[in-house]
């Protein structure tokens, strides 16, 4: 096995594993590759080429917390992984923040932000890169109430209401000054469409007394199923929707051609961005996939920027100046400054409110204002969770 000298001692230069929890998704059933093609693409070409890295995969189904801590007890006590990685929920973080600090390893994990952090989650073992669509609701709810005042309503269905979403948005709209809002659930059959069955009562009592806006939280196929409905409810036009980042999404507007439709929502990552960062990483992910990069791409290849840096401490199992690199590190990325240890100084994402409309399948988007992000060390932080205490255990949104 070939040696290698790092501060003047000698070490053998074994293959660093990534243990990695892989996590089953109908709606994006590539979120694995995407994530570590995403990671490779940030290396330089000597350091890919080199195949330093090892990925292996650990299928933990649909997340929860009893099947996600043996498959890290595996890939710590078994494939003697250096890093563990993969999306992860943050309720069943406890658990595996334990046993990373038990093994003395480390934990670099994403996530979606359909949850918001909480203290029990802070550990020098644990490194956090969240999409945070909690900030974005917060900044949509904020600006909601600024530009259509009281009072609007909330409609989910019972999937989306289990996460800290639609409380994220009633903060940000209580934030700036709203007093009344409504909030409906859809109640259904799990196993069948809640919006097809249960809908039409919500778009009559809507008809009868115009809410300021509507703001729509649904996901994968009830999310096509809602702007359907909501197109030939009479409402379309009449009243302000306002839409989850996830129902703005590519994957989800693609599918609604013949509508015409005129929405809003709030983007936590511009893919048209000329910034130099973000055409770096459209460059090197299409160069390495042939695919067009999406926000699971973007997630491993933010991990990949902050681990690169780090390669000659991991190479030597210096967990501990890992850390201790990583709680400082704050880089440039696509989406703007990111940084991946959980405190009060933790990044704030950069939001921007989007009017998008959509004409028998051409979309356009405009910037129309910019959203407001809550700091980590805020005191609506504690009531969000405090408000939404929930017995909901599917892990994911959307997966």
């Amino acid at each position: 096995m070939p040696l290698v000298k790092a501060s003047g001692i000698f070490i053998f230069n074994m293959r660093l594993k990534i243990g990695f929890l892989i996590p089953y998704s109908s709606i994006y059933p590539d979120l694995p590759n995407d994530i570590i093609h995403g990671f490779y693409a940030a290396l330089p070409k000597p350091q890919l080429e080199s195949n330093l890295f090892e990925f292996v995969p650990e299928y933990v189904g649909q997340g929860g917390a009893k099947m996600v801590t043996a498959a890290v007890q595996k890939l710590l006590y078994f494939s003697n992984a250096d890093l563990i990685s993969g999306l992860i929920s943050y309720k069943a973080m406890p658990a595996v923040i334990a046993e990373l600090e038990k093994r003395g390893k480390l934990g670099f994990f994403m996530d979606m932000g359909e949850l918001i952090p909480y203290n029990q989650h802070i550990s020098d073992s644990v490194f956090l890169n969240s999409y945070q669509l909690w900030q974005s609701e917060y900044a949509l709810g904020y600006w909601a109430h600024k530009e259509f005042a009281d009072k609007g309503t909330v409609l989910m269905s019972l999937y989306d209401a289990g996460y800290h979403l639609q409380s994220s948005f009633r903060q940000g709209a209580i934030s700036a000054g709203s007093k009344e809002m409504d909030f409906t659930v859809l109640h259904g059959d799990p196993a069948q469409s809640q919006v097809k069955e249960n809908i039409h009562i919500f778009f009559k009592k809507a008809y009868e007394k115009f809410p300021s806006y509507i703001h729509a939280l649904f996901c994968g196929s009830e999310a096509v199923e809602f702007y359907r409905e909501f197109a030939a409810s009479g409402l379309n036009g009449k009243v302000p929707l306002i839409v989850s980042a996830h129902m703005a999404s590519e994957e989800i507007l693609d599918q609604l051609s013949g509508l015409s439709l005129e929405i809003y929502s709030a983007s936590l990552y511009n893919y048209a961005s000329e910034d130099a960062a973000n055409k770096k990483f459209k460059r090197d992910f299409e160069s390495l996939t042939g695919r067009k990069a999406n926000l699971f791409a973007l997630l491993g290849y933010e991990m990949g920027v902050a681990i690169q840096e780090l390669i000659p401490y991991l190479q030597k199992r210096d967990y501990k100046t890992v850390s201790a690199l990583l709680k400082a590190e704050r880089l440039q990325t696509p989406r703007g400054e990111r940084s991946f240890y959980l405190d009060s100084d933790y990044s704030l994402p950069q939001i921007d409110i989007e009017k998008i409309t959509i004409n028998d399948g051409k979309i356009s988007r405009i910037v129309v204002s910019q959203g407001r992000a809550l700091k980590y060390n805020d005191l609506v932080y504690d009531e969000i969770h405090r408000e939404n205490i929930s017995g909901w255990q599917n892990p994911y949104l959307c997966v």
